[in-house]
């Protein structure tokens, strides 16, 4: 199994759009309202294709996309997701660890928010994150860069 990172392009907005809704939609239900169109709108306002990148398997299969901004010395992880046939086999943790390799030296620390009730807490946690503070609904979630991914 061979993961590429592609940077995304206008024409992935779809796929990227419908795994958010798809990933989110039954979490968020949770905690609010949930209407896929009023999401697919507020989605549009924050897809950043110049920070996405696009996860391709074995080079002909778009799987999940994740999306990365760095502000002063903290990495953002903004998005990670995951088509759910593809979800369990080591796919998150590949990314994770190639965030850390590629960025290790340009921050001190990553961060993410994650609802309190998505079950990639743990995932986070196994991979050195910890619960830094927290909002009614998410998780923020940090690192330091030194350790092991």
């Amino acid at each position: 199994m061979n993961i590429d990172l592609r940077p995304a392009r206008s024409d992935d907005y779809a796929f990227a759009r419908d795994l958010y809704v798809e990933a989110i939609g039954p979490l968020a239900r949770t905690w609010t309202e949930w209407c896929d169109e009023d999401q697919r709108t507020r989605f549009a306002s924050l897809w950043r294709p110049a920070e996405t990148w696009i996860l391709v398997l074995d080079g002909r299969e778009d799987i999940g996309w994740v999306e990365v901004r760095q502000t002063g010395d903290e990495i953002f992880l903004k998005q990670l997701h995951i088509a759910p046939t593809r979800r369990g086999r080591g796919i998150g943790s590949t990314i994770i660890r190639r965030l850390m390799e590629k960025r290790r030296g340009t921050a001190k620390s990553i961060a993410l928010f994650v609802l309190k009730n998505n079950p990639a807490v743990r995932f986070y946690e196994r991979h050195g994150f910890s619960i830094a503070s927290e909002t009614t609904t998410n998780f923020v979630m940090r690192r330091e860069m030194d350790g092991a991914a």
